[in-house]
């Protein structure tokens, strides 16, 4: 499967990208495409993967499902998806798939997600253990940042970007004074 920009099959930047003994699998600005996560979520090469970053690979909705119902990438503990196509149904993906337990940091900086992205992660029983969570520059509003703020999920935070989100003044100052954040130690929200 050839994308613009790449002129690779997406088995070769596998082979190319699978780093740290198949621990790693940098996969930015590779325009991989919902195909190409089908592919990763069957591929057994990925057995051992923690940390996957497909930064720029005009990902859907539909390639988060794909990788979402995977049966083999169960261990992944940071997934950097900024960039993408990446909407509240892709969030809704990942919020209720039992293969992301483990996740500690989720990065989808610059996607399509809406408040009922946010609400999804909110109130997932799935990322209970969420360190890092970059929502910048998508399109939750009060509604979204509201529920993530008020989620009992995600006690675990320390890290949340929730810069270019059209959150108002009075809803960042409710996301400040959170007592359910209180293990943050970086928030941004302007």
């Amino acid at each position: 499967m050839n994308r613009p920009f790449n002129d690779q099959p997406i088995e070769i930047l596998i082979d190319q990208n699978l780093l740290q003994e198949g621990t790693i699998l940098d996969l930015r600005l590779k325009y991989i495409g919902d195909q190409g996560m089908e592919y990763l979520s069957k591929c057994a090469k990925l057995i051992n993967l923690r940390e996957l970053k497909l930064e720029r690979n005009e990902i859907t909705d539909k390639g988060i499902q794909a990788l979402a119902e995977s049966t083999l990438l169960t261990s992944i503990k940071s997934l950097n998806l900024e960039r993408n196509s990446i909407g509240d149904e892709g969030v809704r993906s990942i919020s209720l798939s039992p293969i992301f337990s483990h996740l500690t940091a989720l990065n989808l900086w610059k996607n399509q997600i809406g408040p009922e992205g946010a609400k999804a992660i909110a109130d997932s029983l799935v990322l209970g253990s969420l360190q890092r969570l970059d929502l910048a520059e998508n399109k939750i509003g009060d509604d979204g940042g509201k529920a993530l703020v008020e989620s009992d999920a995600l006690m675990s935070l320390k890290y949340v970007d929730l810069f270019g989100n059209g959150i108002s003044q009075e809803t960042q100052r409710t996301i400040k004074e959170s007592l359910n954040f209180k293990n943050l130690q970086h928030l941004v929200l302007e």
